[in-house]
């Protein structure tokens, strides 16, 4: 007999990330699961794109302890990254105000040039 594999997204479906990954889905975000050789999630990515301003939403979950998520502008300027604990990451998409709205960040954040090394 085979022991069935707890999926290490569960954590998705209690309280507390029920709540704003269910926001996520409301507002219409596109989810795009990723699958490892053995047909399981390994993780999953998502957007959302501001039709009306350019900018686009991304997340990336590989585990409860491991996500990301960045918002960048029309052309691909940078403008919001955060990194860390899956619950975190969500409610900080979910509090993220509209592109829009005078409160929403939109100064590109600064990157040095890769250093040349030979």
């Amino acid at each position: 007999m085979t022991t069935p594999h707890a999926s290490p997204f569960a954590f998705l479906w209690d309280k507390p990330a029920i709540e704003p990954f269910t926001t996520l889905l409301q507002h219409s975000w596109d989810f795009l699961p990723i699958f490892d050789s053995n047909g399981l999630i390994e993780r999953f990515t998502a957007s959302f794109t501001w039709e009306a301003d350019g900018f686009v939403d991304a997340l990336r979950v590989k585990s409860e302890t491991d996500a990301a998520a960045l918002r960048v502008d029309h052309a691909g300027g940078k403008v919001w990254e955060r990194d860390g604990d899956a619950l975190d990451i969500l409610h900080q998409l979910v509090d993220l105000p509209a592109p829009s709205t005078p409160l929403a960040p939109h100064l590109v954040i600064g990157s040095a040039p890769r250093l040349w090394t030979p």
